[in-house]
């Protein structure tokens, strides 16, 4: 394996100057940084995180939290896609990712020692009364948030183009001759769940419409069904479902099918997320393609922004894609997407 003599031999530099072109505490030459990563990249160097944080003064661990529900990381599509992301982005910057778990301070380790480790943290979707975000705050830790934190609008964030996602599938709907929409969401206590809940009722608002709303506080279980089949079986039943998610979608997909209801002819089903749930479904869904990749690679951009000092964007939005599927294709003109 290399090691940082080889890089600094071959590059004609001394070692002093290729750990301050990794570390970035000292300015060096731009000829002479291209020439220490181009001899970094023949050799396959990499320096090991031990190196980099006695060149740094940093530990090169940064803490990442997930939602609280803790089993929404392996039955929801997206958080895996964005630790892949994050895990990426900070692997090419020399850094690990430490879980932090949802209870701070249990399995015998204190959150001062837990968190004494970190450079920083990303959270993806604080809710208004995280514990665990007012904890690193507390402690001066920087943060980065995955959707903004709703309780203060002073730490930076990354997030999806809710706004512009309802806004896009809403053309889309006007083309297809929808006029009764409905949004199934859960209750907002999350940023995601607020922008789409306003950003419907502004559209349905611009279109004269009736903004309904109906809440409902699962997305896996038997309850999303049953609250699916009370919708469909009301006597003001809509003509196209706007689910917040596409697990969401697919139980109303399921009781519209154990209604006899044709879909689209008698109603339109929207998910979100652009899972492999929405290809796979019958009929196939139409969905709201997000990035979750996208997202980690820009939250990790931004803290180290923010640990360098740096005075850039304090916030990014990511644009999403609409993905029309047989769910709300009940008009010729448009291709649904197979």
């Amino acid at each position: 394996m290399a090691s940082i003599y080889d890089v600094a031999a071959a590059a004609g530099v001394s070692i002093t100057t290729v750990s301050h072109v990794y570390s970035g505490n000292r300015h060096v030459a731009a000829d002479t940084v291209a020439r220490v990563m181009e001899a970094a990249k023949d050799l396959d160097y990499s320096p090991r995180l031990s190196a980099r944080a006695l060149a740094t003064g940093r530990s090169m661990i940064l803490g990442v939290c997930f939602p609280a529900e803790s089993s929404l990381l392996h039955r929801n599509p997206y958080f895996p896609a964005l630790l892949e992301g994050l895990s990426a982005a900070a692997g090419k910057q020399g850094y690990g990712f430490l879980l932090i778990p949802n209870a701070l301070g249990e399995d015998g380790v204190s959150q001062g020692e837990l968190l004494g480790q970190l450079d920083g943290v990303i959270i993806a979707d604080p809710a208004e009364d995280d514990v665990r975000l007012a904890a690193f705050l507390e402690r001066d830790l920087p943060v980065i948030t995955v959707g903004r934190w709703m309780s203060r609008q002073d730490i930076p964030w990354v997030d999806n183009d809710h706004s512009k996602a309802l806004e896009n599938l809403f053309i889309h709907l006007d083309e297809q001759g929808y006029e009764r929409p409905l949004l199934l969401n859960k209750r907002p206590t999350i940023s995601y769940e607020s922008d789409v809940e306003q950003a419907f009722q502004r559209e349905t608002a611009a279109r004269g419409l009736p903004g309904r709303t109906v809440w409902c506080e699962d997305f896996f279980s038997q309850k999303t069904y049953d609250v699916a089949r009370e919708i469909l079986t009301a006597g003001d039943r809509p003509d196209v479902i706007i689910a917040s998610t596409d697990s969401q979608a697919l139980s109303v997909l399921q009781a519209a099918s154990d209604l006899g209801i044709d879909i689209p002819g008698e109603l339109g089903v929207v998910g979100e997320g652009e899972t492999v749930l929405a290809a796979s479904s019958i009929p196939p869904l139409t969905s709201i393609r997000v990035f979750p990749d996208k997202l980690g690679d820009l939250a990790v951009g931004l803290m180290l922004d923010l640990l360098n000092g740096g005075g850039g964007e304090r916030s990014k939005l990511v644009p999403v894609e609409l993905v029309v599927r047989a769910s709300t294709e009940r008009r010729s003109g448009m291709e649904a997407s197979p």
